[in-house]
């Protein structure tokens, strides 16, 4: 084929079937106007296939709005985004900037351009995720352009050879990707991630949402819990079923449901409506004093990528293990030096039985603290119930009384509250979810001259039969609160299971919509049931593989993996040496699987060798050298009768091979099928 001429709308109509199903993840992270524009150019170019509409190279105007197009894309772009090209803004950029390069390809170069540029466009979508459904999605996006490629090269392959042959293709290049992915050094923290986008994994929150029980990043493929907690306003985070972490534990030795408490930000100031954290200078002016005791877990934590530096830890945490470096605060959060921008893994002991700072708290005066002239109603309640306790223990056991025989009510779905929240929660609607316990709770408390704060993090977990892996996903979100005794110390208070014990002794799932735990469409079958947990399961465990073997590939699992073939302390030098002698070692056993392999059947190039055969026994026999056209000249010297049969058949097969002329195929074989040499 001419470097100028067209590809056909066929090889067209491929390459848009593979770059629109590469787009599809990207439906859920780019705006609508660049879905809209992907969409615009696509269609437009299809349209030219089946309605013969113009293109830009056909008319001076088309070219005009088309680069206008081009330019108006960068002003939504700026307007989007700003002006730092992150991973979004750059992802947003390819996507349209690739329909637009579809619309004016004209020629083979800009077909090779923008199969090139699909192939880019493909590793943009593990910027956002790396599970295997995208992998798959990936591999036939691939397929597809590779199989385009093979096309516009040998456009008289049958459609079924030209995948067989990409597929061949990419199963030669597996070895090679599996010794590079094993043996290749690793480094700290995500691969797949620009600069500025590798905090991208977690954003910040929009007015309005709570972190009463944390915050999801919508769009990102990662998980993170804001350290604010906004009474009155609800997060959608209990309607993810986005997984905030696994654990495995040693011996399969689990905590019972009541005691899955997973810690994580400590709350101690507030405003009336909100709570934060208290300074960091003044944690780390003090130390927890931490006495455990009863049973020791012992438990392997896969946490995702949140972009903060606290880590979630069966409260309460005594030692880890990890190549990050972390610390237990004062308050008992449990902190890493660096943020978390990737999968992580770390290795715990926790005692859920524990005294904390039961000697000495020096930050009791800052679990006091109350707004001046907010909740008179709470205060006064508190009063009433404070001269009705004989002491401290009495008064935290009668607030948990009122909770229970008050008609408080624990929905997913609480009323809005505004003007002095705590006390239109207490006395009006009385409908809450587990910030608004906790938040009223520790109000009471202080306002009775008991300390206490608040902790977030999540509670329960749900352990999968096929690998024994509790898996605890964002809408198991949850908010308590801890309050200071004498020679006690912090004692853990959930006022949410005195409203509502099942949400602790059972979990969350029970109370989600039974739509939340299976399709709709099972209805109350219990085969049918059993049969989508049993899939789900192993779905699941299957996933749990993927991230820890694949996706958490890193330095640390890479030294072990090698350690297990030999290679003690590995560095770089060895892994090169070693990664250098296995890639020959694959070429070597790939070039001799070449040589073996049978060519595959190209009918045009077929009919063309039993051709050169019919004039080769005349004596006519073609050099190596010699094209189509030179042989031609030569042949009819020898064979001057048959000089019309030979240019005829000699041009067919020309303009089937470079021209691109399909529809002379069955001419040409039927030609050469009926031409007979003779001088």
């Amino acid at each position: 084929m001419n470097n100028n001429n067209p590809p056909n709308n066929v090889l067209i109509v491929w390459l848009i079937i593979a770059l629109a199903i590469g787009a599809i993840p990207h439906l859920v992270y780019q705006p609508l106007w660049v879905t809209g524009l992907f969409v615009l150019m696509m269609g437009w170019r299809l349209m030219h296939h089946w309605r013969q509409w113009p293109l830009p190279a056909d008319k001076p105007v088309l070219k005009w709005l088309h680069s206008l197009g081009a330019v108006f894309t960068i002003v939504l772009l700026v307007a989007d985004y700003g002006m730092t090209i992150g991973r979004d803004a750059g992802v947003a950029l390819l996507t349209i900037m690739l329909a637009f390069k579809v619309v004016e390809i004209n020629n083979r170069r800009d077909f090779y351009l923008a199969c090139f540029l699909g192939y880019f466009f493909v590793t943009t979508n593990f910027f956002y995720t790396q599970n295997m459904l995208i992998l798959l999605l990936m591999v036939l996006v691939v397929v597809l352009l590779t199989a385009s490629l093979i096309h516009i090269n040998s456009p008289t392959l049958p459609h079924k050879t030209r995948l067989k042959l990409a597929g061949s293709i990419l199963l030669q290049a597996l070895p090679v990707m599996v010794v590079l992915f094993i043996l290749f050094p690793r480094i700290p923290g995500p691969i797949w991630g620009l600069p500025e986008d590798a905090n991208a994994g977690s954003e910040q929150l929009p007015d309005g949402m709570t972190l009463g029980d944390s915050s999801i990043n919508r769009g990102r493929g990662s998980t993170g819990m804001s350290d604010e907690l906004l009474m009155g306003r609800i997060s959608d985070v209990i309607q993810s079923d986005a997984i905030a972490f696994r654990v495995e534990f040693e011996n399969d030795e689990y905590p019972p449901n009541n005691e899955r408490y997973w810690r994580g930000p400590v709350l101690w100031t507030t405003d009336g409506s909100s709570w934060q954290p208290l300074s960091q200078y003044r944690i780390d002016r003090s130390s927890a004093n931490i006495a455990v005791a009863g049973q020791a877990y012992q438990y392997t934590m896969t946490l995702e990528a949140h972009n903060r530096n606290w880590l979630f830890a069966l409260d309460m945490p005594v030692s880890q293990q990890s190549d990050m470096r972390t610390k237990l605060s004062a308050d008992g959060l449990l902190t890493s030096e660096n943020k978390l921008r990737s999968r992580s893994q770390i290795t715990m002991t926790s005692h859920t039985a524990y005294r904390f700072n039961a000697e000495e708290e020096p930050l009791l005066d800052a679990a006091l603290q109350l707004p001046k002239n907010q909740h008179p109603r709470t205060k006064q309640l508190a009063n009433e119930l404070r001269d009705a306790s004989a002491d401290d223990a009495d008064y935290v056991q009668s607030v948990l009384s009122y909770f229970r025989e008050q008609p408080f009510y624990y929905t997913l779905q609480p009323p809005l509250l505004s003007g002095d929240v705590v006390d239109q929660f207490l006395f009006e609607s009385r409908e809450g979810f587990c910030e608004h316990y906790a938040a009223s709770f520790t109000v009471l408390m202080r306002a009775a001259g008991i300390p206490a704060r608040i902790v977030t993090g999540y509670q329960g977990g749900e352990i999968n039969p096929v690998d024994n892996v509790m898996v605890i996903r964002q809408r198991e979100a949850h908010a308590w609160s801890e309050v200071w005794l004498p020679e006690q110390g912090w004692l853990r208070v959930d006022p949410t299971a005195a409203v509502s014990p099942n949400r602790v002794e059972m979990g969350i799932a029970d109370l989600l919509p039974s739509s939340r735990n299976a399709p709709a469409i099972l209805g109350g079958n219990t085969s049918l049931l059993d049969l989508w947990r049993d899939v789900k399961n192993n779905w699941e465990a299957l996933n749990n593989a993927w991230d820890m073997w694949v996706v958490g590939y890193g330095p640390a699992l890479q030294k072990a993996v090698l350690s297990l073939f030999g290679m003690q302390q590995p560095n770089w030098q060895k892994m090169a040496l070693w990664l250098a002698i296995a890639i020959a070692i694959l070429f070597s056993l790939i070039a001799l699987l070449m040589l073996w392999q049978k060519p595959i059947a190209d009918p045009v190039q077929r009919s063309y060798q039993q051709f050169c055969r019919k004039l080769a026994k005349q004596g006519v026999v073609r050099e190596r050298h010699e094209g189509p056209s030179d042989f031609a000249q030569r042949a009819v010297k020898q064979l001057p009768t048959q000089e019309h049969e030979i240019l005829k058949i000699s041009e067919y097969y020309r303009r089937l091979r470079y021209a691109d002329d399909t529809a002379l195929k069955t001419t040409f074989v039927d030609a050469v099928k009926h031409f007979s040499a003779k001088r």
